[in-house]
């Protein structure tokens, strides 16, 4: 009886919840100002474990469009809008892809390559775009530099 309820405590150990991650407001405004003043794209903010992955923010700052697209391999990410507006593309196929390892910024092994078809849709602030792992996507009109905030999750590899 005994091992059986230390063989409890165990599991319910190994499955404690991790901690809740904070990132206030004037945190990630900080880290939009310095990227643009370094000319910066994509800076990561935080990642923390969670069950079933590794979920991260990072905010992104666009001046120009992207010359290709982009596939992330397993990552999914959530883009949230935070000030600018432009045309995002999604679907469609990347043509002539490349492996990219954008590991450095939680993004996982990814695919480059020129964008081929998909759907186009106008964005502004507060608008939110869930991009699913494997679809590819870029931004392929800017009215203006672009901010947004970018939630990735990557599943634990089994």
């Amino acid at each position: 009886m005994l091992s059986i309820f230390a063989l409890l405590l165990s599991l319910a150990a190994d499955q404690a919840q991790a901690p809740a991650t904070f990132i206030s407001k004037e945190d990630h405004e900080a880290v939009l100002k310095e990227q643009v003043a370094k000319s910066v794209v994509d800076q990561p903010i935080k990642a923390s474990e969670v069950l079933g992955g590794k979920m991260s923010v990072a905010m992104l700052h666009r001046n120009k469009p992207e010359v290709s697209a982009l596939i992330h391999d397993h990552v999914t990410e959530t883009y949230y809008i935070v000030s600018g507006s432009g045309t995002i593309v999604t679907g469609g196929s990347l043509g002539t892809p490349k492996p990219t390892d954008l590991t450095r910024v939680n993004a996982g092994m990814s695919q480059t390559g020129t964008r081929i078809g998909g759907e186009s849709k106008k964005v502004k602030p507060g608008d939110i775009i869930i991009i699913p792992a494997g679809l590819p996507h870029s931004f392929s009109e800017l009215d203006g530099p672009i901010s947004y905030l970018v939630y990735r999750f990557e599943p634990s590899k089994k």
